[in-house]
């Protein structure tokens, strides 16, 4: 009911005209925010620059989907590694008013990526999360078809190969604040959550009919699968906007386009919920909280917590779950929650507490079938439980 209630409000919000951070009159809206960066014209981002423009000035539509996929694979191979300087803090001129169709360039442009990424490749990032939403959407559980001529299995092809990059390319961008208060400028924490919430309806559909229909065990396996590998990104991502300093201490299973597998990224004893604590400018403290009040209004909590729900089905159901998921799940949870009574009371209400209970009452099935001590997931998934038990007790 509050699920229903919350999609309600966010509904609402979008048909009242709002759109995170581009208020403004009809007729016009507010510039993106400053100053605006454009590739450097040396070395491999001027090849990036080259490709971009040939893309940008290709009007077929099957050819410019494809010079899209060839940057793509370039921008991931340039900026994997890619760390910006001083977080990706810039200072910001005052917001200008625009009129339609007027260009928002200004005198105050920055050659080179230092600090963070061209405003329209961002755009062009966001605006395919709504793309894969609706791939998303499409797959039908019941007969490994899709609403539309495509199997089931042509459209995980494409997810993986043409939506899994642009997310991979999201984790890159989420590194730098300004590159996330252009992406939250273009509602893109909106748009975020509308895919989570996308696949996280599908997990759930899938595994309530695990035990319906034997003879779609495989395929539902398969798939259930492949839903918490795509969502390891998207609650990667969100937990990233929320805390810069994540990216840092994250330890997840990423996809690696070269080589087309699954890699595991740079790890550390240190967990990101503790960096809160530290000193934060001022410009990333209020970066952090507008993120969290963004993530709370698309409904971001809920669907995280619904995750949760649903990855405790698939644990009674003694089905493998992605630990690295759920540990991102708790961490977002705990970097949210932490020092946010209202986001503390939300969670009460919508049923939070009770399912951290029913995790700690049923661990995921991975952690009882461990057979070494060494792996560190077990451990790892009650700290973070734990930690997040005391961000909303500590409240009482």
């Amino acid at each position: 009911m509050n699920i229903v209630k919350g999609v309600a409000d966010l509904i609402r919000r979008s048909s009242s005209g709002h759109t995170g951070e581009s208020p403004g009159s009809q007729g016009e809206r507010l510039s993106p925010p400053t100053p605006r960066i454009r590739f450097s014209e040396v070395d491999d981002e001027a090849v990036l620059s080259s490709l971009w423009e040939r893309y940008e000035n290709t009007a077929d539509k099957e050819e410019k989907k494809r010079l899209f996929h060839v940057f793509l694979k370039q921008f991931l191979i340039v900026f994997k590694n890619w760390e910006p300087v001083n977080y990706g803090q810039l200072p910001e001129a005052a917001p200008t008013a625009i009129q339609p169709g007027e260009n928002s360039t200004s005198g105050n442009d920055i050659a080179g990526c230092f600090a963070g990424h061209p405003s329209e490749i961002i755009l062009t990032l966001t605006e395919e999360i709504m793309q894969l939403t609706t791939l998303v959407s499409e797959i039908n559980t019941s007969a490994g078809r899709t609403t539309t001529d495509l199997p089931a299995a042509t459209i995980s092809f494409i997810i993986t190969s043409e939506g899994l990059p642009v997310l991979y390319a999201l984790k890159i961008i989420a590194r730098s604040l300004h590159n996330c208060r252009v992406f939250g400028y273009y509602d893109g924490i909106q748009k975020l959550t509308a895919l989570m919430k996308g696949a996280v309806i599908q997990l759930k559909t899938m595994t309530g009919s695990l035990s319906v229909d034997e003879n779609l065990s495989n395929f539902l396996t398969e798939k259930i699968g492949f839903l918490q590998r795509l969502l390891v990104y998207v609650v990667s991502i969100m937990c990233s906007l929320i805390d810069l300093d994540s990216n840092i201490y994250e330890k997840a299973q990423m996809y690696n386009i070269t080589e087309g597998s699954y890699e595991i990224g740079a790890s550390s004893s240190i967990d990101s919920s503790n960096s809160l604590k530290g000193s934060l400018s001022e410009t990333r403290l209020h970066w952090h909280q507008k993120a969290i009040v963004s993530v709370m209004e698309a409904g971001g909590l809920n669907w995280l917590v619904e995750l949760m729900r649903v990855m405790r089905r698939l644990s009674m159901k003694e089905q493998w779950t992605d630990m690295p998921l759920q540990c991102l799940t708790l961490r977002t949870l705990c970097v949210a929650l932490s020092n946010n009574s209202r986001g503390q009371n939300h969670f009460k209400s919508i049923g939070g507490l009770e399912v951290l209970l029913d995790g700690l009452a049923l661990p995921p099935i991975n952690i009882l079938l461990l057979k070494s001590d060494s792996n560190a997931d077990g451990p790892r998934y009650f700290v973070k439980l734990f930690r997040v038990f005391t961000c909303v007790l500590i409240f009482y």
